[in-house]
C-alpha cells in the first residue's frame, strides 16, 4: 500500500484543523469564577466558590431615602451706610432658619485603599469622634453592588443617614452631619 504524499498532508491538515476547532470550543464552554475570601485574597477558579455560613447583613437604599442636596449658601452681603438703617420688619419678614439637628447614627462610607480623599473623610470623622464604617468597593463585591444601587460615581461614596455624598470636603460633611434628617 502506498500513500500519496500530497494527501497525506491534506489530511493532516485537516485532522489539525477540526482538533484546533474542538479544542477552541472545549475551552469557551468553561466559566471561570472569581471572589475575594474574608482576609482579601482573591482567588480564581473554575468551581462556584465555597458557600459561606456567615452571611453579611446587607441595607438596601432606594433614591427617595435620601435628602437633596443642600442649598446653596447666599454670599454675605456687604453692608453699607444705608442698610444699616434698614426697619426691622423687613428682617422679620425672613423665613426664620431651620432647627440643627446633629447626626447619631454611624456614617457609611465606599472607599479604595488607594483613594487619598477617602483617607482624609476618615481622618476627619476620626478626630471629630464620629463613628463610621468603610465599604472597600474593589475588595468587597457586595459592597460594589450596594455603591453602584447607590448611584455611586467616584469615591468616596458617603452615607450620613438620608444624605448621600459624592467626594469629600469638610465643609459638605459638617453640613450633613450637623442637619441630619
Amino acid at each position: 500500500m502506498q500513500i500519496d504524499h500530497a494527501g497525506g498532508t491534506m489530511t493532516l491538515r485537516m485532522l489539525l484543523a477540526v482538533a484546533t476547532v474542538l479544542l477552541a470550543f472545549s475551552i469557551s464552554g468553561a466559566e471561570m469564577y472569581r471572589w475575594v475570601d474574608e482576609n482579601g485574597v482573591i482567588t480564581f477558579k473554575d468551581t462556584p466558590p465555597p458557600v459561606s455560613k456567615k452571611k453579611k447583613k446587607v441595607k438596601v437604599y432606594q433614591d427617595s431615602d435620601f435628602a437633596p442636596a443642600p442649598p446653596p449658601q447666599p454670599a454675605p452681603a456687604k453692608r453699607s451706610s444705608k442698610s444699616a438703617a434698614a426697619p426691622a420688619a423687613k428682617m422679620a419678614s425672613q423665613p426664620a432658619p431651620a432647627p440643627h439637628v446633629p447626626f447619631t447614627g454611624t456614617v457609611e462610607m465606599y472607599v479604595t485603599s488607594w483613594c487619598g480623599y477617602c483617607k482624609k473623610a476618615q481622618s476627619y470623622l476620626k478626630s471629630r469622634g464620629v463613628p463610621y464604617e468603610t465599604y472597600d468597593i474593589e475588595k468587597d463585591s457586595d459592597a460594589k453592588q450596594r455603591y453602584k444601587e447607590l448611584g455611586g460615581h467616584g469615591v468616596p461614596l458617603i452615607i450620613i443617614g438620608s444624605n448621600k455624598m459624592n467626594g469629600f470636603s469638610p465643609e459638605s460633611m459638617d453640613y450633613y452631619l450637623n442637619n441630619s434628617r
